[in-house]
């Protein structure tokens, strides 16, 4: 009995100076993450201000333990860069910063470029209504233009709004280099046309090369079809 009347004794000990110790610290309060962001959100945003850029919260704010009284928030100059933005944040107390938080936010930059329509099967030549437009987050390459690609081959299958870019395609060869072709050269409302070799091959809109055999003669000019080869004279309407 004496044994544990003596370790209640402590324990009340114990308690009466933790609850004494309690007593003596200075009052707080929460200054919850939900009312820092508010405020670093506005800030965030208007640094960002072009619409092919998108800016979204990196992270959660935690709430804030500060000392009691009177509570003003002040956002300071944000940091801003191509991918982050870094908003400071003073807590203020009674008029004196108590803390700083810094609340981050990740740009991203968005960019027009040229996607699958339609799911394409492999070897399918590609036309104007098997690309289109999409708006996609950039990653580091130029934005392709549909013009860059129609007219080519599709290499592989490609899934509906799949970016396709010019290595994933081949030149449909409209010309094949050592094939006969028509060569024309207009020369204004004139017009002639010979048989020649093709030196070099490509696809439509391409300049090759090609020889005369008959008059020994090397040329170049532009392929706008099948085994054809046009070329304008200088100063020719």
């Amino acid at each position: 009995m004496r044994r544990t009347a003596a370790l209640i004794a402590i324990l009340v000990s114990v308690i009466s100076t933790c609850a004494a110790a309690r007593a003596g610290l200075p009052a707080s309060q929460i200054v919850t993450g939900a009312r820092i962001a508010t405020i670093a959100d506005k800030i965030a945003h208007a640094a960002v201000p072009d619409s092919d850029r998108a800016v979204a919260s990196a992270f959660q704010i935690v709430d804030q333990n500060v000392p009691s009284g009177a509570v003003a928030l002040q956002a300071g100059q944000p940091q801003v860069n191509a991918t982050y933005v870094s908003v400071p944040v003073a807590i203020c107390v009674d008029g004196k910063v108590a803390r700083t938080v810094y609340a981050g936010y990740r740009v991203t930059t968005y960019v027009m470029t040229a996607v699958a329509a339609h799911d394409l099967q492999g070897g399918a030549l590609i036309g104007a209504d098997d690309i289109a437009l999409a708006r996609l987050p950039a990653n580091g390459r130029l934005a392709i233009i549909p013009s860059a690609l129609i007219g080519r081959k599709i290499r592989m299958a490609t899934a509906h709004g799949a970016v396709i870019y010019p290595e994933q395609t081949l030149v449909n060869e409209l010309v094949k280099p050592g094939s006969s072709i028509v060569f024309i050269v207009h020369d204004g409302p004139v017009a002639l046309s010979a048989d020649v070799i093709a030196r070099t091959g490509g696809g439509m809109g391409d300049i090759v090369s090609v020889y005369n055999p008959q008059t020994r003669t090397a040329l170049s000019g532009v392929v706008t079809g099948p085994n054809t080869v046009e070329y304008t004279l200088p100063g020719a309407n």
